[in-house]
């Protein structure tokens, strides 16, 4: 399936809380949806070198985690989340974005993870989730063989924007709800790939339109009034601050799913509060980074994030603001 045909997908899932298919309640904006029931038990598997497994975490989601070949002690984490217009996907889609960065990184000593989360009608459910994932892996640090202390995410368009939110927005945002409580769900680097960061600029033509009011479907029956307030609260730049943890931003020139200004502005938002990252450009890219003769190509791309987590997470070496 092509970007735009995922990105009509995904819109036409979300139309329908707009459309008032279904419970009303299903798409408030109040808060994350309560679950039947949260898992807060039972532990996670411990996993032998090489082995990955399928465990459910939090609200019922799915993650796959991958252990590395070898290990020499607890190992850095890498977790991918992936894209969908929020209300499509699961951990297996993103093409070489998830199928060969993750594999990559767990050839070089890294826990992986691919998380699912709860997809549409209704936000902030999928951010909810994902913050939760972090708190999981942390409580289950010692059956994973993993360092609390350097977890890392990377995601893709709509997986971009919640990797954002795992960066700079706390508890205060509302989202730490569930088990695991007493852990932190921030990470300490982020990997953006095409993903918007503030969704009251979003675009007003093409198919940037249809991403945008896939998003504004999630929130409900909201107020011309308040949804400038709702838009605000669920984008990263209203949450960057100074000591935030350092990022890798990728856009292309020519993505009219996200227009790269999204990312143009969470970079120079980074870089006003001090944040160390990087923008790279991506010529002829796409939403999808995988189009031919686009420039660094996709071998470049994924050395780009691979490197980029092990400087961060594992060498620790400083990453310039706007380097």
């Amino acid at each position: 399936m092509d970007q735009h045909e995922e990105v009509r997908r995904g819109l036409a899932a979300a139309a329908a809380c707009a459309l008032g298919v279904g419970v009303l309640v299903a798409c408030s904006s109040a808060g994350p949806t309560p679950p039947a029931a949260a898992v807060g038990a039972p532990p996670a598997p411990t996993l032998a070198a090489g082995h990955s497994a399928t465990v459910t975490y939090c609200f019922h989601e799915k993650a796959r985690i991958t252990e590395p070949a070898t290990r020499h002690g607890p190992a850095p984490v890498a977790v991918y989340v992936h894209g969908g217009s929020w209300v499509s996907g699961n951990y297996d889609t993103g093409g070489f974005i998830s199928g060969t960065i993750g594999p990559d990184l767990a050839a070089r000593g890294f826990v992986v993870v691919g998380l699912d989360y709860r997809l549409g009608p209704k936000w902030p459910d999928q951010i909810a989730d994902v913050k939760c994932a972090i708190r999981y892996l942390r409580a289950n640090a010692r059956p994973l063989h993993l360092d609390p202390d350097e977890i890392g995410a990377w995601g893709h368009s709509a997986g971009g924007h919640l990797v954002a939110l795992l960066g700079t927005a706390g508890p205060a945002a509302g989202w730490d709800v569930g088990p695991y409580l007493g852990q932190s769900s921030r990470v300490q680097a982020v990997v953006d790939m095409a993903g918007p960061s503030d969704l009251e600029t979003m675009g007003n033509q093409g198919d940037a339109v249809l991403v945008a009011e896939s998003f504004v479907s999630l929130l409900g029956r909201v107020s011309e009034a308040q949804l400038g307030a709702e838009l605000r609260a669920a984008s990263p730049v209203t949450y960057i601050a100074p000591g935030d943890p350092p990022f890798l931003i990728l856009d292309a020139p020519n993505d009219q799913i996200v227009y790269p200004q999204q990312s143009e502005e969470l970079a120079w938002d980074l870089g006003a509060n001090g944040v160390p990252h990087e923008l790279v450009s991506v010529t002829q890219g796409g939403h999808g980074f995988s189009t031919q003769g686009e420039t660094p190509d996709e071998a470049a791309i994924i050395h780009l994030v691979v490197a980029f987590f092990v400087r961060t997470l594992v060498s620790h070496q400083p990453l310039a603001n706007g380097a």
